[in-house]
């Protein structure tokens, strides 16, 4: 009987824990199932993510660009009309209210010069050239009207800080152009190549916006180097007028001849070089024997600001015509062109000289000194010319 009892109870036990073992699988297969159930949920989710991404991300990035370009139209349109305000604030002082210089500068917003054609391209340096005579004419004579109680000096530096807030404006309205365009459209290559190009159009925008200042006070430039290193050559030698807005004084240097040519100054003018070097050979009938330009010149990023470069051909930034009459003569005369450049950044160039861009011209004319004596002869005609803007700096030291 007591066999009996425990076999029952073993029965019972094997019972019992058979029912567990059966829930504890049945709670595992249900685990399971509810698992899977779940993992495929995740996984449809996230597909659906990622199709509803793909949809609108094109989008989504056209919005953030956009914000973007937005606020950079903000800051240009500030530059712009705080550059105009500043103008109008100065010329007011030479003659004219407030209100009449406003107007007149409404109405030169938006000037253009149309470039003469080059389908044929005989004689588009000489249409060019005239086109541009005409173009500066018609900018100084509406300076003239504006503030007809200043000086040539001023005047010339009045007209150049109205062309740098000109400039900013022209610089808003395309930016303000393509962004309107681009979010009207929604079309995203507008939007994007204006968000690529933002940075060195805010750069640019900059430069012009501080420019103004030095305009309005007067004082030199990084693009003046080559004028201030034709002044110091000049020292005291008297100069003498011998193209529009260009000067020339004859000085001794390392035993040679040789004719020192700048812009007239101390107002903002470039003048004539190429006009000026042309009369200068002329006159002489192709008895000179080298001539030698100076200029500042664009860097490349990661090079140091006023490194000194040399080279071979006439160094200056002008549309065509100046540089095409400095070509033009030394090839008819067989005469050596040889070119110095001050590396600056674009910033640099408009704005008010460093001090090391000022400290270059020392080094500039021991370079020149030493090509003038490696490359002539004792006694022989050689022309150096100082190209860039002569704002600030006059045309002989110690005098105007």
């Amino acid at each position: 009987m007591e066999h009996h009892f425990g076999r029952n109870i073993l029965k019972r036990a094997r019972a019992i824990l058979g029912e567990e073992v059966g829930t504890l699988r049945e709670g595992l297969r249900i685990s399971m199932m509810q698992m899977g159930q779940s993992d495929w949920l995740s996984w449809i989710f996230f597909i659906m993510f990622i199709m509803i991404m793909q949809f609108y991300a094109n989008r989504l990035q056209a919005q953030i660009w956009i914000s973007e370009i937005s606020r950079a139209l903000s800051k240009l349109e500030e530059y712009s009309n705080d550059s105009a305000r500043k103008f109008i604030e100065e010329a007011s002082k030479y003659g004219r209210s407030q209100d009449e210089i406003r107007a007149a500068f409404n109405k030169v917003k938006g000037f253009f010069l149309i470039e003469p054609v080059t389908l044929d391209p005989y004689g588009a340096i000489r249409r060019l050239e005239h086109l541009l005579n005409v173009m500066r004419n018609h900018l100084n004579a509406i300076m003239m009207d504006m503030a007809p109680a200043a000086d040539e000096w001023k005047r010339s530096n009045l007209r150049d800080q109205m062309a740098g807030a000109l400039t900013l404006d022209m610089i808003y309205r395309i930016i303000r152009h393509y962004f309107i365009l681009g979010r009207k459209t929604q079309n995203l290559i507008y939007i994007a190549q204006i968000q690529m190009l933002l940075p060195e159009i805010m750069r640019i925008a900059k430069a012009y916006w501080k420019a103004g200042d030095a305009f309005r006070l007067g004082i030199p430039i990084g693009d003046g180097i080559g004028p201030l290193v034709a002044l110091k050559l000049i020292g005291n030698a008297e100069p003498l007028e011998i193209a529009e807005n260009v000067v020339g004084a004859e000085v001794e240097v390392e035993g040679r001849r040789v004719m020192v040519i700048k812009a007239k100054g101390p107002g903002s003018e470039v003048g004539r070089p190429g006009l000026a070097i042309e009369r200068v050979v002329e006159g002489r009938e192709g008895k000179v024997a080298l001539i030698v330009t100076i200029d500042a010149a664009s860097k490349l990023e990661g090079e140091p600001t006023a490194e000194i470069a040399e080279g071979i051909g006439a160094a200056i930034g002008d549309p065509g015509p100046e540089k095409y009459k400095i070509e033009e003569v030394a090839t008819k005369y067989g005469i050596p062109l040889h070119a110095i450049a001050i590396k600056e950044d674009q910033l640099d160039a408009i704005t008010s000289m460093n001090e090391e861009i000022a400290r270059s011209a020392d080094d500039v004319i021991e370079r020149v000194r030493r090509i003038i004596a490696s490359k002539t002869m004792p006694g022989d005609y050689v022309i150096v010319a100082g190209i860039g803007n002569t704002m600030g700096i006059g045309n002989r030291l110690g005098g105007a």
